[in-house]
């Protein structure tokens, strides 16, 4: 059964990125690629929240503002279930970039 939703999701993210003309931003594909520390083309929860964490580190930073690691810990990783739409506990790279919010043309 599980075979079948990973398959079914990644047939949707597939039709979604052509019925979109989605593609994934130079930004966005930095942050998938410094967040697969071992290398297995996914992000582990563990993964996507420290990419998450380093990236929020890096804008309060240039942007004078406070930064709560924890509570952006947390944050991500309620996120992280929201966006492991298959749910093997893995983010792919569509489910990745998928997480971000759609950019208003």
């Amino acid at each position: 059964m599980k075979k079948n939703h990973a398959l079914l999701a990644v047939f949707a993210a597939l039709v979604f990125g052509l019925a979109t003309g989605f593609s994934a931003t130079k930004f966005q594909q930095k942050q998938f690629a410094e967040g697969d520390a071992n290398g297995d083309k996914s992000l582990s929860k563990e993964e996507y929240v420290a990419v998450k964490l380093a990236s929020g580190k890096k804008s309060a930073q240039k942007n004078n503002r406070e930064f709560n690691e924890e509570k952006v810990a947390a944050r991500q990783a309620k996120a992280f279930a929201r966006h492991d739409t298959d749910g093997n506990g893995k983010l792919s790279e569509e489910e990745f970039y998928a997480s971000f919010p759609a950019k208003k043309k």
